[in-house]
């Protein structure tokens, strides 16, 4: 398994890449995928969306690391990064390939009692990645927004939270 949080990482970033082994490791241990579809459990994945547009300096961070630890992927397919057995990185995923789940997955964690709504999840990563506001909707940035280790503690906190099961 590559390096979690390579050195030289900006702060945003290694904050993001804490995020994303949270709901990473999450949906791992739902067993949901690997269960109904045989695959693994790290984001449903039905289009390429981990080159996606990008214009914020978060995401080119992220984008370079990725490409600098698996390479460019397997240009064939579809997604560079996606397998007969689901996607391959094990870290630095886009924040929509990590937070989106699909309509079944996601009324199985309501049956659980977990409300997840992967649209405040993404806008969450984008936020963290990028020490900004953003608004879903245009994806633009709304204002910088510097991120103390307190609060980012609290927001971690808030997510772990949110993501217990409720039976």
């Amino acid at each position: 398994m590559p390096e979690r949080i390579p050195p030289g990482s900006s702060k945003p970033l290694a904050r993001y890449l804490e995020l994303e082994l949270l709901l990473h490791n999450f949906f791992e241990s739902t067993g949901y995928c690997r269960d109904n579809y045989g695959r693994t459990c790290n984001g449903c994945c039905n289009e390429n969306v981990v080159e996606y547009p990008k214009n914020t300096s978060g995401c080119k961070e992220l984008d370079a690391q990725r490409v600098s630890i698996y390479g460019p992927g397997d240009l064939t397919r579809g997604c560079p990064y996606s397998s007969d057995k689901g996607c391959i990185l094990e870290t630095h995923k886009s924040p929509k390939c990590i937070a989106y789940i699909c309509s079944n997955f996601t009324r199985a964690l309501n049956e659980k009692g977990i409300d997840y709504d992967w649209f405040e999840t993404h806008t969450l990563l984008i936020s963290i990645l990028n020490e900004a506001r953003f608004d879903w909707w245009s994806g633009s940035k709304i204002e910088p927004c510097c991120i103390n280790d307190e609060e980012f503690s609290a927001i971690k906190r808030q997510l772990e939270e949110s993501l217990r099961y409720r039976e």
